[in-house]
């Protein structure tokens, strides 16, 4: 990954909040499902990359628990959307997940329901990234199973973390929508950010 092509990263990242929130009127549950849409298509991802580097036959000093990993993190990923609606369920108490949900995917723009354009949307995002920064830069071939999910296992703890102290910190303090959508798009450019760095340091190292 290239500094330029970090950049482009961040902005992409926050160009469908900004616009979903500001422009076509969504509520924060509504950019919180794209933020879910993103996590789910991120675990993929990380599957992929394990696959790709067990493929290409690399040796690793220890044997991975792949398995072991798998089931952690797919549990992380059902505690941090349980957080999450937990969360949205403490700032608005008679919020119904499911009418909102659906109204999440057949919500028209331009006439056509955005379900059909957000997900493939995602999932183009998703595998872009992943064929720039693992695929093309060749990263399967020196890097092990063992650091690829010990540092995707992180990535899932800290946002956990992340999505627990927000949810409880906006529900005391009655936090309007705004600032709760400003916070997390800080948190995540930023972290967004340092990590993109601390690839591109890698690669060039």
């Amino acid at each position: 990954m290239q500094e330029r092509q970090l950049y482009i990263q961040i902005l992409s990242n926050l160009l469908i909040p900004v616009l979903g929130f500001w422009l076509w009127n969504w509520n924060l549950y509504f950019i919180v499902l794209f933020y879910v849409l993103d996590i789910l298509s991120s675990e993929v991802v990380v599957y992929l990359k394990s696959k790709k580097i067990r493929e290409a036959g690399k040796k690793e000093a220890i044997k991975s628990p792949v398995n072991t990993y798998k089931i952690i993190s797919g549990l992380f990923v059902t505690a941090t959307i349980a957080v999450i609606q937990l969360g949205i369920l403490l700032l608005h108490p008679d919020i119904r997940l499911k009418d909102e949900i659906w109204s999440f995917l057949t919500y028209k723009e331009l006439g056509i329901q955005q379900g059909f354009l957000l997900i493939p949307l995602v999932v183009m995002m998703a595998f872009s990234s992943y064929k720039i920064e693992f695929l093309i830069p060749k990263v399967y071939l020196r890097e092990e199973q063992r650091s690829l999910w010990k540092s995707h296992l992180k990535e899932r703890f800290l946002l956990i973390a992340f999505c627990a102290i927000l949810a409880f910190i906006a529900a005391g303090f009655q936090f309007q929508e705004w600032i709760i959508l400003t916070i997390i798009l800080i948190v995540t450019s930023g972290y967004t950010y340092l990590q993109g760095r601390e690839r591109i340091k890698q690669l060039t190292a």
